[in-house]
């Protein structure tokens, strides 16, 4: 039914498209390239502000030309044919991708649109990472969402105790933690724990120590169904604190939390569902009323995203220069300000929001940037007046083929800048001096059409002879300048496990592998489990060359980590691939050993594991089919444990607090914990029990 359903809708819209363009035929127009599902959340914003524009009667151009809008949509799910589609669509613009790796991975493909392409992805390397300098974000960068988040949590509501959970280690995921994590750090607020999950059947224990951490918040981050499914087990295990998680408005989210553990979730948006300035009030009425759904913060997006391309029309001069040039355009999601922005950012809107008991988003406060405004400050956009459809005078060009070339100048040798569709009425300034070639106003520039295969009102003497600019020449070929190219190679760590409360080194190899010199830029990791932000700065890096920095700190609890180490932090350096400066890094920390060893016990034996001859720990009572701690020593079967694994902190003395383990429970592989009669913690394992003899493996650790 759902299947049917989303037929339905895309074929409604596909029509709805079609209508409008043949209701409006005789009226010049320009196309913007949709890369979404018919029925996706872009191609909904999109058509919907391209709806009101066009039954407003359209753009009137810097010449004074009216144009309608038209969308082109093509699926995101195979880029190579719809980046090809809209080449021969004649697209002024394109919005989309959605998914922040859907653009990251195919960008030197979209690039081949050769139009400024607005995206609602919000990973904080996508603009570093293109060349074009034809990319915008229509929505705020994931990094903007973690200071609002943090700012609001510690400055509004003076939480002090907070916990952060990384669930998987890809590179959104992993930016999205260290920005919130820098930014509450920044506030004088450090994350405690904060925990990395990358095997979803160990949450478990990651949950365990959350809560017996006590924070006042948990912060969660990871993709939306394995959040969920986090989220609703900390709450089945007694978690009844504040949690929050940034995308908790993603269905994959809201299936994975049962309805009675929703409420109270706390995360920031690029536009909140519930906001009550007249702008998002209307936005969110005309969604619902035409397609019986509520708008999601990427509609929002595609919508402003539109009328941005349709006050960068309004303009002289070329499009993108146009559109970086915007400044205070009021939009659904809040003043766009992409003139005073980072370039091809043009929204810096951010707000944070809790979720009822029904899953709806109670609005809490609004960011511009670190900027925290009225909730209600934004503006309604004013309703476009309808223009008076223009009366032709002087000379006015009617398109009779299916599609037409525009041309740099009055010839097949020159260029193509663009095409026009049959039906499509132009207003012709100009002309060779055989009246065979018309000079057009097009997209900025001159523009030639070939008079003979279109139709012509007016008088064509009275059009001023043009002279045609000269013959074009094949351009050279461009010479892309070199830039560096930060690897990070390896890392190792001394000592090696980490000691608890001793300081380490972690000394990270990292290279220079582009054509170019890199300035000075920053390594960072922050180490679990205590949370321990450390960095270097490398003042310098020479093409091919290789430098070694090292990263310091001290941690307090034993245990296995991975840490993603961060080259060029700060995004200091311009690289010729952006996505390649992490290195995930596996490290232990754990007590030294006093001694490891294996010893069969028979039937009265007695074992001493520091073997240092004093007194012993653990006697084997083979006819009372008992091992006994003795003098004072304590034993407990730690579950689910190996000895491979086996770390101080895993001889939990609320575990291990029994005076014996019967005989029955000695199965092969099982781990003993024991607290030794000398005050040290070790660790058994039971390798055999046969024939009254009892064989174990055994580590045991210095205090």
């Amino acid at each position: 039914m759902r299947n049917h359903f989303l037929r339905m809708a895309a074929i409604i819209f596909i029509l709805a498209v079609t209508l409008t363009g043949l209701q409006a035929q005789v009226q010049p127009v320009f196309r913007i390239g949709v890369l979404d599902d018919p029925s996706g959340p872009i191609s909904k914003g999109a058509w919907l502000a391209v709806e009101a524009i066009n039954q407003a009667g359209g753009i009137q151009g810097a010449d004074g030309t009216f144009f309608r809008l038209e969308l082109v949509v093509q699926p995101a799910a195979n880029l190579e044919t719809s980046v090809a589609n809209l080449n021969q669509a004649a697209i002024i613009a394109a919005l989309g991708p959605e998914g922040n790796e859907a653009v990251l991975n195919n960008l030197a493909l979209l690039q081949r649109l050769n139009v400024p392409l607005l995206t609602p992805a919000m990973v904080d390397t996508l603009l570093t990472s293109d060349t074009s300098g034809r990319l915008l974000r229509i929505r705020a960068a994931e990094v903007l969402r973690g200071r609002a988040l943090a700012d609001y949590l510690i400055t509004d509501l003076q939480v002090r105790r907070v916990a952060t959970v990384q669930l998987g280690f890809d590179i959104d995921v992993t930016a999205g933690v260290i920005g919130f994590s820098e930014a509450a750090r920044a506030l004088g607020v450090t994350a405690q724990p904060a925990l990395q999950v990358q095997d979803p059947a160990g949450s478990a224990a990651v949950i365990s120590q959350l809560i017996g951490a006590s924070p006042e918040i948990i912060v969660i981050y990871g993709h939306p169904a394995q959040a969920g499914a986090f989220y609703e087990s900390l709450r089945q295990a007694g978690w009844s604190g504040l949690a929050a998680y940034n995308d908790a408005d993603s269905p994959a989210f809201r299936e994975a939390v049962s309805m009675e553990n929703i409420g109270g979730i706390v995360a920031s948006t690029t536009w909140p569902l519930t906001a009550t300035d007249p702008a998002s009030a209307d936005f969110r009425d005309r969604y619902l009323f035409t397609f019986a759904e509520v708008p999601d913060p990427v509609s929002a997006a595609s919508y402003d995203a539109v009328y941005l391309l349709a006050e960068a029309i309004r303009r002289p001069g070329e499009l993108l220069t146009n559109l970086l040039q915007l400044d205070n355009v009021q939009g659904v999601q809040g003043s766009l300000r992409p003139a005073q922005l980072a370039r091809g950012e043009t929204s810096n809107n951010v707000a944070v929001v809790q979720l009822n008991e029904f899953g709806a988003p109670k609005l809490l406060a609004r960011y511009e940037g670190s900027q925290q405004i009225p909730l209600d400050q934004a503006v309604a956009r004013p309703t476009p007046t309808p223009a008076a459809t223009p009366t032709p005078q002087g000379v006015v060009a009617t398109i009779t083929r299916a599609v037409q070339n525009v041309r740099s100048g009055p010839g097949l040798n020159y260029d193509v800048i663009g095409q026009l569709s049959q039906g499509e009425q132009v207003q012709v300034i100009g002309a060779n001096l055989d009246f065979s070639w018309l000079v057009i106003q097009f997209r900025g520039q001159q523009g030639w059409i070939s008079r003979a295969i279109l139709d012509t009102f007016g008088n064509l003497n009275s059009l001023p002879i043009v002279n045609p600019p000269p013959t074009p020449t094949p351009p050279p070929s461009p010479t892309v300048p070199p830039l560096p190219e930060i690897v990070l190679d390896s890392a190792f760590v001394t000592p090696s496990p980490i000691i608890p409360n001793v300081p380490f080194t972690v000394s990270v190899t990292v290279r220079n592998a582009g054509g170019a010199n890199a300035g000075q830029f920053a390594i960072a990791a922050n180490f679990p489990p205590n949370n321990v932000f450390a960095s270097a700065i490398v003042p310098g890096l020479p093409a091919g060359q290789i430098a070694t920095v090292n990263l310091t700190g001290t941690l307090a609890n034993t245990g296995f980590y991975t840490v993603t180490i961060v080259a060029d932090l700060n995004n200091e350096v311009q690289e010729l691939d952006e996505n390649n400066n992490l290195l995930n890094f596996n490290y232990s920390i754990n007590k030294p050993v006093l001694r490891q060893a294996s010893q069969t016990l028979n039937p009265g034996d007695t074992l001493d594991l520091e073997g240092n001859a004093v007194q012993g720990d653990a006697n084997w009572d083979a006819g009372a089919g008992l091992l006994n701690a003795i003098f004072g020593a304590k034993v407990g079967i730690i579950p689910n444990a190996n000895l491979n694994t086996m770390h101080y902190d895993l001889i939990d003395p609320n575990i291990v607090n029994q005076a014996s383990i019967p005989a029955g429970n000695l199965v092969p592989g099982v781990v003993i914990g024991i607290l030794t009669a000398d005050g040290n913690r070790g660790a058994m394992r039971v390798d055999n029990l046969a024939n009254n003899q009892l064989s174990l493996t055994f580590v045991v650790y210095q205090n």
